[in-house]
């Protein structure tokens, strides 16, 4: 199972939704027309939908739409939106992500604020696409001597495994790249010479009150559908604990 935040609803593979069927115990009911989804820039056939609870460990579960997708086998049967899973306890939306011990845990709200002072708090939003969680911050990193700032909108993305991702279609983004047109941009292209990527190496960064050095911020174009202006990944969350606060809409790191 992949653990996300990028997504809105819970996605299935087809083969492993009908073969594990009664253990879900969902109605799923076919599609009607051509409808798809974009998952990282790859697009996916919805072949049926469903809607309800899927228990997930002891004291978590899912409650929301589901969507089975043909082909959908990569690397995970499943992907789930923790911003969709409930504590049993209390029905609490509050889960600690801590990538010093690699466990992420479903909290009730009594045990989060046995321990809540130790953080620091942003507020979430959910306005982005699909209503995805997102934080209004500033993106600030300093390049070859000097200082830039990128104020924005920016996802709270576990499924992207890079530090930052920037939507090419963002108009802060363009307006930003046109105010410093000295800032060099690394440039990739694939074996047919076509410009696939670019990229900003930075000897320093900071973002969500934590700080970074030599991170790599990507400039992408395969998400066109994005409204916000990046996409914050699992090497911002790395070596440090996270807690979002999904009811309270707070995200919290320390």
């Amino acid at each position: 199972m992949m653990l996300e935040s990028g997504i809105f609803v819970m996605v299935m593979d087809s083969i492993y939704a009908f073969e594990n069927k009664e253990a879900f115990n969902l109605d799923y009911v076919r599609t009607q027309g051509n409808e798809k989804m974009n998952l990282g820039g790859k697009v996916y056939d919805i072949t049926h939908k469903a809607k309800g609870k899927v228990q997930l460990g002891n004291n978590m579960e899912y409650s929301g739409e589901i969507f089975i997708l043909s082909g959908y086998n990569t690397y995970s049967g499943i992907a789930i939106p923790i911003q969709n899973i409930c504590n049993t306890e209390d029905g609490s939306r509050i889960i600690k992500l801590d990538m010093e011990k690699l466990e992420l845990r479903s909290m009730s709200r009594k045990q989060f604020k046995s321990e809540a002072e130790d953080y620091t708090a942003t507020a979430i939003n959910y306005d982005s696409y699909m209503g995805m969680p997102a934080v209004k911050t500033h993106l600030d990193f300093e390049k070859d001597g000097k200082c830039y700032s990128l104020p924005g909108n920016y996802l709270l993305d576990l499924g992207n495994a890079s530090f930052v991702f920037l939507m090419k279609q963002s108009q802060a983004l363009q307006d930003f790249l046109h105010d410093n047109p000295d800032m060099e941009l690394k440039k990739a292209y694939n074996k047919k010479g076509v410009l696939v990527a670019e990229a900003i190496v930075t000897e320093k960064a900071s973002l969500c009150n934590r700080y970074f050095e030599k991170q790599v911020i990507a400039i992408t174009s395969s998400l066109p559908k994005f409204t916000v202006e990046g996409s914050v990944g699992l090497k911002f969350f790395e070596d440090a604990v996270s807690v979002f606060d999904f009811d309270k809409r707070k995200f919290y790191t320390k």
